[in-house]
């Protein structure tokens, strides 16, 4: 197993990029809390992102019964078959697109912005962004200790 880009690794690094991104939306969200009509943005990736964990982890499970040599690999024999295992999103291929939300307006100028979720909001992904590069810290620090032998 490569530890520099396992699984664990590349989920981390791309949820990190995902919660950096929305720290810069909360933060133009609160810029722009007296822009009349401004609507408040959002940035969704972790459903994309939980369905490329699965996606790999599915294909791992294939790969390692692949290797046993009692299994039978999964083949498509027919155009109509679907593609086990394969898909068209990877870990790094996750979209960080932000969205506008339009569905809400707390103001008679327009916004939506309410400054209390934004701030509630940007501690919450503060924490998580803390907890995964305390957790990133970890890993690297795990792999050094590897590399000098333990000392």
């Amino acid at each position: 197993m490569d530890l520099i880009t396992s699984l664990t690794t590349q989920v981390m690094t791309k949820a990190m990029d995902g919660l950096s991104r929305r720290h810069q939306v909360i933060a133009s969200n609160l810029a722009n809390v007296e822009t009349p009509n401004y609507h408040r943005r959002d940035i969704n990736f972790e459903g994309a992102l939980n369905r490329a964990i699965q996606t790999a982890n599915h294909q791992s499970a294939i790969t390692r019964q692949a290797s046993n040599d009692d299994a039978l690999p999964l083949q498509a024999t027919r155009s109509g078959h679907f593609a086990i295992g394969q898909s068209d999103t990877s870990v790094e291929d996750v979209p960080l697109t932000v969205s506008e939300l339009k569905d809400q307006t707390y103001r008679t100028d327009g916004n939506s912005v309410d400054v209390e979720n934004e701030m509630a909001q940007l501690a919450k992904n503060t924490q998580r962004y803390v907890a995964l590069s305390n957790m990133q810290s970890h890993t690297l620090k795990s792999l050094r200790a590897v590399i000098s032998g333990g000392s």
